[in-house]
C-alpha cells in the first residue's frame, strides 16, 4: 500500500484493518475503497409474504455459514405478525441440513477457522448471559472440523451485543417493532451501514424506508442480490467507496 507506484486500494474485510489501511494511506493521493463489515437490519412488515419473506431470511444470514459481509444478522419484524413469522422461521430451519460444503445438498458448511468459531461461540454465550432466548433445531455436527448450528436469538433489545456487533456466523438476532418509524430507527441503530432488506406489498413503504435506512443497499422483498452495473458499498464503520457500477469504476480513473 504504502509503494510509490500505488495509486488505489481496494480492501473487503474487517473494520479494523479498514481502519489501519486508511491510516497508511492518509495524506498521500492515493484512492482508497473499503468495503468493511456489516450488521444489516432484514425488516419484516406485516402485509410481507411470509413464506417469501422466511426465505429470504434464511439466504441472508445462514448463506455461506454467515460469513457474508452484508449478511441479514439482525431480523426485525412487525409485532402482529411477529409470532407467525418466528414460528415459519424455526419450521425452515429444522430442514437445514449442516454438513460437508462440497456436497450440494449441504446448506450450511464448516467454520472458516477455529478462531472464528471461537469468537461465534463467545459472542453467542455473551447473549445468553445478557438475557436473549437462544433456540437452534435439533442437527448433528460433524465430528471433525469447525461446526457451528444454525441459531437464532430473541427477546434481544438494542443493547445487547449480539444486536450491535458483527458475529459473522450462522447466528441470528431476532427483535420486534411497531411502527415504520420505530423500525427505521432500530435498523439504523447501529455502528454500521452496509446493507438492508425490508419486505412488504406496498411500494410506497419500500421507497419511504429505502430513503430512511442509512445503508448503502438496501433490498426490497429479497436479499443478497447483485447486478454488476449497480453500486455496492456502506457507510459508517462499513466503509467508504462502491464497487461495481459507474460509480466504482470512476475510483479507478484520472478524470
Amino acid at each position: 500500500m504504502e509503494h510509490p507506484g500505488v495509486n488505489k486500494v481496494a480492501f473487503t474485510g474487517s473494520t479494523d484493518v479498514g481502519k489501519a489501511i486508511a491510516r497508511s494511506v492518509a495524506g498521500t493521493a492515493k484512492k482508497v475503497t473499503l468495503e468493511l463489515g456489516g450488521k444489516a437490519a432484514n425488516i419484516v412488515f406485516d402485509d410481507a409474504p411470509i413464506d417469501q419473506a422466511v426465505e429470504g431470511i434464511v439466504n441472508g444470514i445462514f448463506f455461506n455459514q454467515g460469513h457474508v459481509c452484508c449478511a441479514g444478522s439482525r431480523l426485525l419484524i412487525q409485532e402482529s405478525v411477529y409470532d407467525e413469522v418466528l414460528d415459519s422461521l424455526k419450521r425452515r430451519l429444522m430442514t437445514l441440513r449442516v454438513g460437508d460444503p462440497l456436497d450440494k445438498n449441504t446448506d450450511v458448511g464448516a467454520i472458516n477457522s477455529a478462531a472464528q468459531l471461537e469468537k461465534i461461540r463467545e459472542l453467542s454465550q455473551i447473549g445468553e448471559n445478557e438475557g436473549a432466548h437462544r433456540w437452534s433445531p435439533p442437527c448433528e455436527l460433524p465430528d471433525r472440523g469447525f461446526w457451528f448450528a444454525p441459531t437464532l436469538f430473541t427477546e434481544v433489545t438494542q443493547a445487547h451485543r449480539i444486536a450491535r456487533e458483527e458475529i459473522f456466523g450462522p447466528v441470528l438476532s431476532v427483535l420486534s417493532f411497531r411502527t415504520p418509524g420505530e423500525a427505521v430507527e432500530k435498523a439504523n441503530n447501529t455502528p454500521y451501514g452496509l446493507s438492508a432488506g425490508v419486505w412488504t406489498e406496498k411500494g410506497s413503504l419500500i421507497l419511504s424506508m429505502a430513503n430512511k435506512l442509512r445503508a448503502g443497499v438496501v433490498w426490497a422483498n429479497t436479499f443478497n442480490k447483485f447486478d454488476p452495473t449497480s453500486p455496492f458499498g456502506g457507510y459508517k464503520e462499513s466503509g467508504y467507496g462502491r464497487e461495481g457500477g459507474r460509480h466504482g469504476l470512476e475510483a479507478y480513473l484520472n478524470v
